[in-house]
């Protein structure tokens, strides 16, 4: 080999031996700090740090840790990052000595769950910062006012703990954020004006507190967000015009709150916005036309609002919108417009919205639909014939409604419906037409059925218990429809079974024995029959509730049977 060459290789060799020396090197500050840490937890069942101890080295043996290869120093604390377990968690507080750990870029302590106390103010130290991850543990006090101040953090995430106080003006100082993450906790107070100041923000998630006061009109500024997150807070006022200023902005989340006023007009001027979730609050005024020129919508949720009709047509101009909620708005509509039939949506609710007549025949056409809710509106007439045509349905709600007739035989083409309401209507004749219709083998089995408070006729179908498109209800009530007849032994082969209502049925004859043994059960309601006999042993607590209104009936939880 050349000497040239021989040399080279001499001092690539070394320059690998050396680097290797470097990245195992672990700074003694930075080891202490991280036993400091464990020294706090009193609690690890899953040996998440069970790597930690004193003869290894941080840098390379300890789970969770990075250094900088260079020179020995922590840079990222990473936990847990060694255990798939769900269930996993540590117990005990976080040290404030990790604030010695002076290179720290990425302090990510997620999941824990009982990690408990304050977070320590002094972590405000660790200048190096860009990452602070401490969500889904049990944290409580307020946010240190020190972490307002690191001028290099790009992400503060601190959902699902116990956190307090409020959110204080500094917060304006982190102007280089882009994700801020502060959901589920107990956070009180106004959004103060200065996060108009975080221009380089993508994510704002404040869900789950109670943070009150209007949204800052300063949110025009932060230009750069494209998810506003303030569900489930107590916030009022109006929703500002400026949001139109927000052109990069996709999902607008503020249900349950208490906002008032007219939805923006601006909300047309966003052109990348996918989803709008404003139900639950007190929004008045009509659905504004523009909304049809924000084209990249899939869901639009403005149920459960004081909104006002008409709903606009410019609505067709949303070709990839999937999910349309309207419900329990006084928009008065009567004759809900033929064209939402060429909407393509998969979910439509038009519950509570002031419908009448008939169910509208361009509903036949509707072949993407698979969740459909039209419940407690005025809707009169028959289930036609058509209704097996919409063989996409998982999801039917067609309760508290004026319907009066039979199901006809075209219900078994709903071969992939799984959730089903008729509930308080007129409805009349057999079960059969719903219990017995078809499925898809994959899909098309009930999990929940509600026919109650209807007029059905001719009893319990004494095979239930084999219909395979029960085989998996949970859900199954009955209750007051003059159906008379008994309980079907079968049905304690429905062992998916969680609630039973079968409350003034005309039920005669005796419990089967074995049907209050199913598992799952947790609640059982045959009162108000005349149902006989010894209620059957069972070993799950049922109320006595669900046994009263039967003269003949005896036994725990009633009280006990007379001897003869």
């Amino acid at each position: 080999m050349p000497m040239d060459q021989s040399k080279l290789l001499y001092l690539l060799l070394f320059s690998l031996v050396t680097l290797c020396y470097h990245s195992t090197a672990c700074h003694v500050t930075d080891r202490e700090a991280l036993l400091a840490f464990k020294d706090g937890i009193t609690s690890d069942p899953f040996g998440i740090l069970s790597s930690w101890n004193r003869t290894g080295n941080c840098c390379t043996n300890w789970a969770g840790i990075s250094c900088n290869p260079a020179t020995g120093r922590v840079t990222s604390l990473n936990i847990p990052a060694m255990t798939d377990s769900i269930d996993a968690y540590l117990e005990g507080t976080l040290s404030p000595a990790l604030s010695m750990l002076s290179h720290l870029s990425v302090l990510r302590i997620v999941g824990l769950k009982q990690i408990s106390g304050p977070i320590p103010p002094s972590l405000g130290s660790l200048t190096q910062l860009t990452d602070i991850a401490l969500s889904a543990n049990n944290f409580s006090g307020s946010i240190p006012s020190s972490l307002w101040r690191l001028k290099n953090l790009k992400r503060l995430l601190l959902s699902s703990n116990n956190l307090s106080g409020y959110l204080p003006e500094d917060i304006g100082m982190l102007r280089g954020l882009v994700y801020l993450d502060l959901s589920n906790n107990q956070i009180t107070g106004t959004i103060p004006q200065s996060i108009g100041n975080l221009t380089s923000l993508s994510v704002l998630d404040l869900i789950h507190n109670s943070l009150s006061g209007n949204i800052p009109v300063s949110i025009s500024s932060m230009t750069s967000l494209r998810y506003l997150r303030l569900s489930k807070n107590h916030l009022n006022g109006v929703l500002p015009e400026s949001i139109g200023s927000l052109l990069k902005l996709e999902t607008i989340s503020l249900f349950d709150n208490s906002i008032t006023g007219n939805i923006p007009s601006s909300i047309g001027h966003l052109p990348m916005l996918r989803e709008i979730y404003l139900s639950d609050n007190q929004l008045t005024g009509e659905i504004p036309s523009t909304i049809g020129n924000s084209t990249k919508l899939l869901t639009i949720d403005l149920s459960w609002n004081n909104l006002s009709g008409p709903i606009p047509q410019e609505l067709t101009q949303l070709h990839d919108l999937q999910t349309l909620d309207l419900a329990f708005n006084p928009l008065e509509i009567h004759t809900p417009p033929a064209w939402l039939g060429n909407l393509g949506v998969f979910k439509l609710s038009l519950a509570g919205t002031g419908i009448t007549g008939p169910l509208p025949e361009w509903l036949q056409s509707a072949k993407s639909l698979t969740i459909l809710d039209l419940s407690s509106n005025s809707i009169s007439g028959t289930i036609p014939n058509w209704i097996g045509s919409i063989s996409g349905l998982e999801y039917l709600n067609l309760a508290h409604n004026a319907l009066q007739s039979t199901i006809p035989t075209e219900f078994k083409n709903l071969v992939n419906l799984m959730e089903l309401d008729l509930s308080c209507n007129n409805l009349s004749g057999p079960l059969q037409p719903v219990l017995e219709k078809g499925n898809s083998g994959l899909f098309g089995g009930f999990k929940t059925l509600n026919l109650s408070y209807n007029s059905f006729t001719g009893g319990i179908p004494e095979d239930i218990g084999a219909m395979g498109e029960l085989s998996g209800v949970e859900i199954l009530d009955f209750s007051y429809n003059p159906l008379g007849g008994t309980i079907p032994k079968s049905m304690k082969n429905l062992n998916s079974l969680k609630e039973v209502r079968m409350a003034s049925d005309g039920l005669s004859g005796e419990i089967p024995i074995g049907l209050l043994d199913i598992a799952v059960m947790t609640e059982f309601d045959v009162s108000s029959n005349q149902l006989t006999g010894r209620i059957p042993k069972h070993s799950r607590p049922l109320l006595a509730d669900g046994f009263k209104g039967n003269p003949g009936l005896c036994g725990e939880p009633l009280p006990p049977c007379k001897q003869n």
